[in-house]
């Protein structure tokens, strides 16, 4: 019991400590993350540019595709895009990044090549405007017949951006991952304990570590069921959580019990033993008490 005491405080400490690490962790791997995913994107885009035949453009459209590839191949490298701010959940193109300045692929190669009019106009047009949305801009449409590109080309260079996680998501998933390795061992703790040293339930402490560890570990048990692949571990968390809990309100019942029965002989203890007051009137008077007890 007093191992137990010593070990909760430890635990919530270490608990605290490691979400708090893990979250700036969560953070930083989110972004590394992105950056990832576009530089992939922009591989495959790359791949299919340089796949073209090009034997229908004129020198000069030839040419400044080079060029652009170029550029394309410079920003993939230099890993600075735009970020997705307003739409969790829902990947989303931005033409500029209105916080950073950044602009996306197909607004830098805009820009790269004289046209910052256009970027600038399509933003304060629509910001998150898709390139097959943009069809019917002739400007545009003319940039990229000038530059070698089709429309079809243009949009695969572009890229939807994923909003990060909130703080409070992060917050959440780093709770749950700290907090599940601690709910399941004090699940199993309590579970041995109710099974050996506490079957009579006069261990409080351990009774009550096994209905919240039991609850906590079924919750995120559930929870990863519902929300992963990983069934067969969702399902153990459930199985340990539940007999945790079934465990300690036995624990807790005999307890209960054994309070009740100590109570009720108590009382038939004081119920069986009879005091009587005894007053003799005889020529002797005289004062006394009489004591029973039933068994």
């Amino acid at each position: 019991m007093r191992h137990i005491r010593m070990f909760l405080p430890a635990a919530v400490v270490a608990v605290i400590l490691l979400a708090s690490r893990t979250s700036l962790h969560a953070r930083d791997d989110a972004g590394t993350r992105e950056v990832h995913r576009i530089r992939v994107h922009f591989d495959s885009a790359l791949t299919v540019l340089q796949a073209r035949d090009l034997h229908e453009l004129t020198d000069a459209q030839r040419g400044h595709r080079t060029d652009l590839v170029r550029t394309l191949r410079a920003y993939r490298a230099r890993g600075v895009f735009p970020h997705n701010r307003d739409f969790p959940g829902a990947p989303t193109p931005y033409f500029i990044d209105r916080e950073t300045g950044t602009l996306c692929a197909v607004a830098h190669l805009l820009a790269s090549s004289g046209r910052r009019d256009i970027v600038e106009r399509v933003a304060r047009a629509n910001n998150n405007v898709w390139v097959m949305q943009l069809a019917r801009d002739t400007a545009f449409t003319h940039w990229l017949d000038a530059n070698g590109l089709s429309l079809e080309e243009a949009a695969l260079i572009q890229v939807p951006y994923i909003a990060p996680q909130s703080d409070a998501q992060v917050s959440r998933q780093v709770g749950f991952v700290a907090a599940a390795p601690f709910a399941f061992t004090g699940a199993l703790v309590a579970s041995g304990l109710n099974l050996s040293t506490n079957l009579d339930g006069h261990q409080t402490l351990v009774t009550k570590l096994g209905v919240v560890s039991g609850a906590v570990t079924t919750f995120m048990g559930s929870a990863v069921m519902a929300k992963t692949d990983l069934t067969a571990l969702g399902a153990s968390g459930v199985l340990v959580g539940v007999t945790s809990m079934a465990l300690s309100v036995r624990s807790m019942l005999h307890h209960s019990s054994a309070l009740a029965a100590r109570e009720a002989e108590q009382r038939n203890t004081a119920a069986a033993t009879r005091i009587v007051p005894l007053v003799s009137v005889s020529d002797r008077p005289s004062v006394g008490l009489s004591v029973s007890r039933s068994f």
